[in-house]
């Protein structure tokens, strides 16, 4: 973001501290710094705003490898120090004036009990909860089961412990994720185009021959698609991939549709014991990783809200009232503008309807009823030098302007994605879940891709998308021969979103989505060590005895 962006995200911030519904109690807070030494030895750079010189404070605390983001890390602690709460901020390793080796993940775990175990033990500290957003709530996830006894909570946003979930799906890099990041956090300057580096071949070396240096982390995780892999399997990842079962504290956990750690966050609030998600808060909204609202098109006035405003009403509830209430869930209904709040024992039930791929009529059509047909079958040309570019979708970081529910390209926009419409609804319906997708299809190739993208035609004609998945046959097949029949799976990420009477469902598939998901080569094995491409010739089949369909939930 630009210079007056940053200054408005900064200004988002403040507003939210000033209207959190806390009287300020304090004018100038007290700056401290510390060096606080890791039972290794390496010294990493704290600091913190007490509300005065002497006190016993509930403490806010945060660890972050972002230097960029001083300014506004020490403007909230101005802040929220005006209200009574104590604010620290410590340095992850190698950054910002801390001592060692910048390594994404590697020493988080150890480094944040470090900290939070020398804060238990200083005599300004009252209580603590722990505060953070993406990488700065993944220091906070690291280090959730084990800590020490005045750490009552925490309230953690856009972030899981599942790291591949973030980064692959079925084998296929999101690059627009692992590669934007790895460029941006490399320790090095990086000139050269995002969308370039993403479409390099062979992927695993474009560190050398486009960045100029060799970067060994993003080649190892390059190497390892699979959460069994060698990167996701290492001591440390295994640790952080387990915290979640052992959680006791109540937590906030908050997320969003369109933010690109959204299912890993799901699956981690899951893998909390039950007793735990009982206590605690989940906040499901509307917005992009950013806080940006990312549905087009359509009413959100009340969509937005006070995220500094909740954090710090938590904090009150938790660190300072020492309150114990119920948690609840609270999802933001996509196209109704709606936000529905239950608490976790009155879950509404769902049910399930299906649709099927139909090419019996003049058009392709999504059907209630099973094609009856003995054949059925379209084909095209997936060419990996000209993909699909993503247009909506949830799974992107650095191209935050292709994220969202956006309206879609007209049909036949392109020959190589295949659309299907259904009839108008008869009624409005509240889909609540993910997409399944259930495909039977051939590919010239020995492997290939798949995509899927299910949107909402509105009765004015505007269509706007729901959900995109991808997948590959080797993911669902094995010893795949060319142009025979494989059926494959795509489950979407879940969603909150409404159908209204006289819209219509519109099912496109296709073999690319750049950049949410990487271009497949048509040459099997591991995508990011290829280093050439080959059209294939795709065929989706649907008929009495092979049906292809969709499956959605609502309630």
């Amino acid at each position: 973001m630009d210079e007056a962006e940053y200054q408005e995200y900064i200004n988002q911030f403040i507003s939210g501290i000033r209207n959190a519904g806390l009287p300020p109690k304090y004018d100038e807070p007290v700056f401290k710094e510390f060096t606080v030494t890791m039972a290794d030895g390496v010294k990493l750079r704290t600091y913190a705003f007490l509300p005065e010189d002497n006190g016993f404070w509930p403490t806010i605390v945060q660890r972050g490898p972002y230097a960029a983001q001083d300014p506004m890390n020490r403007i909230i602690g101005q802040e929220v120090a005006k209200l009574g709460f104590a604010y620290v901020f410590q340095f992850c390793r190698g950054i910002g004036g801390s001592e060692g080796e910048w390594q994404p993940l590697i020493n988080e775990r150890k480094d944040g009990l470090d900290l939070v175990n020398w804060l238990n033990d200083q005599d300004w500290v009252k209580t603590m909860g722990f505060y953070g957003s993406s990488y700065l709530a993944m220091t906070g996830w690291a280090i959730a089961d084990k800590v020490p006894a005045k750490m009552k909570t925490m309230y953690l946003s856009n972030y899981g412990m599942h790291g591949n979930i973030s980064n692959y799906q079925d084998g296929l890099t999101k690059p627009d994720i692992v590669t934007s990041w790895a460029m941006d956090n490399a320790g090095f300057k990086i000139d050269t185009d995002y969308f370039e580096s993403y479409r390099h071949l062979p992927q695993y070396t474009v560190d050398v021959d486009f960045w100029g240096q060799k970067l060994d982390w993003y080649r190892d995780v390059l190497k390892s698609p699979k959460e069994t892999d060698h990167y996701w399997s290492t001591t440390a990842l295994k640790e952080l991939a387990a915290v979640a079962e052992n959680v006791t504290i109540p937590l906030f956990i908050s997320d969003a549709w369109y933010d690109h750690h959204f299912q890993n966050s799901m699956t981690t609030f899951k893998q909390l014991p039950k007793e735990t998600q009982l206590k605690s808060n989940l906040e499901i909204g509307g917005w992009n990783h950013f806080g940006q609202n990312s549905i087009y098109g359509r009413s959100t006035d009340k969509m937005m809200r006070n995220e500094m405003g909740l954090m710090l009403n938590w904090f009150d509830e938790k660190l300072v009232k020492g309150e114990d209430k119920p948690g609840k869930l609270m999802t933001y209904e996509v196209g109704s503008d709606q936000w529905h709040e239950e608490n976790w024992q009155t879950a509404t039930a769902k049910r399930q309807l299906t649709w099927y791929l139909d090419f019996s009529g003049d058009q392709k059509q999504l059907n209630s009823n099973k094609p009856q047909g003995k054949t059925g079958e379209t084909t095209y040309l997936y060419d990996p030098s000209n993909p699909v570019i993503s247009v909506g979708g949830e799974a992107m970081l650095h191209s935050m302007n292709l994220v969202g529910s956006q309206e879609q390209p007209a049909i036949g926009t392109r020959a190589d994605v295949m659309s299907f419409v259904s009839e108008p609804l008869e009624k409005d319906l509240h889909l609540d879940s993910s997409i399944k997708a259930n495909l039977n299809v051939k590919s010239s190739a020995e492997d290939t891709e798949f995509v899927i993208k299910l949107s909402t035609i509105l009765p004015d004609g505007k269509t706007y998308n729901i959900r995109t998945q991808a997948t590959t046959i080797a993911a669902n097949t094995t010893d795949y021969q060319p142009n025979t029949l494989a059926n494959i799976e795509l489950d979407t990420w879940g969603i909150s979103y409404f159908l209204s009477k006289g819209s219509k469902l519109r099912l496109d598939v296709s073999s690319s989505d750049f950049p949410q998901f990487e271009i497949h080569t048509n040459y099997k094995g591991n995508q990011a060590l290829q280093d050439k491409a080959q059209t294939a010739e795709q065929t989706i089949v649907s008929n009495a005895k092979d049906a292809s369909s969709i499956t959605i939930s609502i309630k």
